[in-house]
Formats: C-alpha cells, structure tokens, sequence
C-alpha cells in the first residue's frame, strides 16, 4: 500500500463522519463499503464535497487513487482522485 493510498485510509477510518463505511485497501485503490441503506445516486453526487475536506490533512504526494464505493458486493461506482 502507497503512503498517500495509506494516509487517506486512515484519515478516512479516523473520521467520525465515516464510522459505518468499511475501508480496505486493495493494490494501489480504496474499496469503500457504505451501509445499506445509504442512497447511492445521492453519494455519487456529493462524494468529493464530502472527502474534500480531509485533502489538506494529507501531507504524502500526490498520486492518482481510485475509490471503488457500494453498499453490497458489487460497486456503484469510482471516483477517481488525480
């Protein structure tokens, strides 16, 4: 797991906004899994407004890392971080 892979993890984990999602790391992307009842189509829309606030907390360069969200098996969809 990169540093800046690793740093948002734990920023994430360490959030009490993000208590109930389930975080792993998986090659060089973040597999996020949201409680059931969260509406997707509404977190597709304002996932960077809700992440964005724990991007100044992260000192480790820059790298391109693909958040892979859903709320089951499968994933909704990725938001990818350039």
């Amino acid at each position: 797991m990169g540093k800046y892979q690793q740093e948002w993890k734990q920023k994430l984990q360490s959030d009490e906004m993000f208590k109930d999602w389930k975080i792993r790391a998986s090659g060089g992307d973040l597999l996020i899994r949201v409680p059931e009842d969260t509406d997707m189509d509404v977190l597709k829309i304002q996932f960077s407004e809700i992440i964005s606030p724990l991007s100044p907390l992260i000192k480790s360069p820059r790298t391109t890392l693909k958040f892979y969200v859903g709320n089951s098996e499968e994933t909704d969809f990725i938001f990818t971080l350039n």
